[in-house]
Formats: structure tokens, sequence, C-alpha cells
């Protein structure tokens, strides 16, 4: 068993009246198997979901990020990358990430993660997963 620290800062002095500061962190016990950062090619929009998953039977804590390049790594990008949870019957459209985004949750076991892009250029995607200890 390892732990993992997650921690999330949202900061702005111009986005109200009042100055926002929020920080949340927790302490996670995790364990194998992982996938530690990785990159993969995504491919363009009607192409076939990539699957971002590690094996095993237990729930994972997912990070994706749209790296902002095509799938050579040095061309720039502006296409949303497409994230999918599949269910184990549909794939549904969750979330677009555009270059730069990311995003961190819990995702159950029986559950994986797929992208895609949303337009005519592949994405190269940053993720990790790691396995709920």
């Amino acid at each position: 068993m390892a732990t993992l620290v997650p921690t999330l800062t949202l900061t702005s002095s111009d986005l109200t009246s009042d100055s926002l500061s929020l920080t949340v962190t927790d302490s996670l016990t995790v364990t194998n198997p992982f996938i530690g950062p990785s990159k993969k090619a995504c491919a363009v929009s009607g192409g076939a979901k990539v699957d971002l998953d590690a094996t095993g039977s237990a729930n994972k804590y997912v990070f994706v990020k749209h790296s902002g390049y095509q799938s050579d790594g040095s061309t720039a990008t502006t296409n949303k990358l497409e994230v999918h949870l599949h269910d184990g019957s549909a794939a549904r459209d969750v979330m677009r990430l555009e270059a730069g985004e990311f995003a961190y949750f819990p995702l159950l076991a029986a559950a994986k993660v797929q992208v895609v892009s949303g337009s005519s250029q592949t994405i190269l995607v940053e993720y990790a997963f790691y396995t709920k200890g």
C-alpha cells in the first residue's frame, strides 16, 4: 500500500467582489495495479475511442489531461478532447477538455475511460490510474 496526496487549489482576485481562495487536500491509500503518468494518442473524431484503463477489479483514481499537442508531441492543437466513461454496455460522453485542461476523479471498478478527438486532429493525452487500496 502507498499514499497518494491530491491537492486542488482555486484562487482568484477578480472573479467576485471577494477573493477566492479554496484548497482541498486528501490522503488516499492506493495499491497495485497502477499506471503512473503516461501518454497515448487518441483517434480523430469518428475514429475508435482509445481505452485509458488499468486492469483490476477495484475502484480507481483517474487523472486525464489534454496535452495541447497532436500525437507527434510537437504540433499544437486546439481540438477538444472528448472523455467518455464506459459502463460495460455503452460509452457516455461526460466531458470535453480543451488544451491544457485536466480532470481528476474517482472511478468505479466496472467503468473504463475512453478518449477521442473532437475534430480532425489526433491528440496526445496524458493520463494516470491509481487503484484504491
